[in-house]
């Protein structure tokens, strides 16, 4: 795997000036191939291209500057790629946000589902679609997390905090489950590429550091960077049928989804119904957009639907 030569592939990767996100990027950059660091933040994202450029040698390494927290800054940055890039070989949807009080983004929604579900995922890799389809072997991977297993999907009023109190740990734990349905239920709509949910591991970065707190003390020793990424590098460049799409992995094999019930079964506590699945997807067409198996995410119109109020 370290020897591949990826001249010919073009990848995206999304919070890719640090952390996991860094890491899966330098792998890439350094084995040739052309790569799109979508990042928040200019400075920051232009020092880490420039960085993993030196360190790599590879000149085949942009950055496209969007907050994907944001549906607008979303569609501009991929609207930029498709002016650049004739095809995409792989994305991996690693930028998400997890902050310690309730924000609301400009566009109206709660910022750790906005980044880590609506526009960072399921927007963002359906924008791409048109271009991961003229790939031989395409796919998709969602950065999701072991912290999906301490619960199911509470539904969008819910995750969206619209009425409950915020908790910081449980609105990431409704995003990271929420990414491992979007990977099945995409898996349905677009069979063609592979769509594919990952666990990193307990990796030792800031973001699990701030949702584990103390409790980051049971899970010693926490992996380092590479041994957190070297499984989701693997998925991003493997042969396609070595993967299947749907799946949620975790050091190349696929995983079981849910806490175990008695007697060895699967267990319902972190599962959801197949109608809650179905209203989760109607939900994200409503709010986001339609997704079209055959094109791009068609938006929905603004003033459809009502907004939760700013705070």
């Amino acid at each position: 795997m370290l020897s591949l030569d990826l001249g010919a592939k073009v990848y995206v990767v999304t919070g890719a000036n640090g952390g996991l996100g860094r890491a899966i990027s330098e792998y890439l950059a350094g084995r040739g191939a052309t790569l799109y660091m979508v990042c928040r933040n200019k400075e920051r994202g232009d020092k880490a291209r420039d960085e993993i450029v030196q360190q790599t040698g590879n000149q085949k390494v942009h950055t496209l500057i969007a907050d994907v927290a944001l549906a607008a800054e979303v569609r501009s940055a991929m609207a930029e790629l498709a002016s650049r890039e004739k095809r995409v070989d792989g994305i991996v949807c690693n930028a998400g946000a997890m902050t310690p009080e309730k924000t609301i983004t400009p566009e109206g929604f709660e910022t750790t589902l906005a980044a880590g579900l609506l526009h960072g995922a399921y927007l963002l890799s359906s924008l791409a679609l048109p271009l991961l389809r003229k790939s031989a072997d395409p796919r998709v991977t969602f950065l999701s997390s072991g912290g999906m297993y301490n619960g199911k999907f509470p539904g969008f009023a819910v995750a969206n905090c619209e009425s409950a109190k915020y908790n910081q740990e449980y609105a990431y734990v409704y995003v990271k489950r929420a990414q491992v349905i979007l990977a099945e239920e995409l898996t349905k709509l677009a069979p063609d590429v592979k769509w594919l949910s990952v666990h990193p591991g307990w990796t030792e970065t800031p973001g699990v550091t701030g949702w584990l707190g103390s409790g980051q003390k049971y899970l010693q020793p926490m992996r380092n960077l590479w041994q957190g990424v070297e499984g989701i590098s693997w998925m991003t460049v493997c042969p396609g049928d070595e993967l299947k799409s749907g799946e949620f992995y975790l050091d190349r094999r696929p995983q079981v989804k849910h806490i175990a019930g008695a007697f060895f079964s699967e267990g319902t506590y972190t599962k959801n119904t197949k109608a809650e699945v179905e209203q989760l997807m109607s939900v994200l067409h409503e709010k986001v957009g339609k997704f079209d198996p055959s094109g791009p995410v068609v938006p929905h119109k603004e003033g459809d639907e009502a907004k939760p109020e700013a705070v």
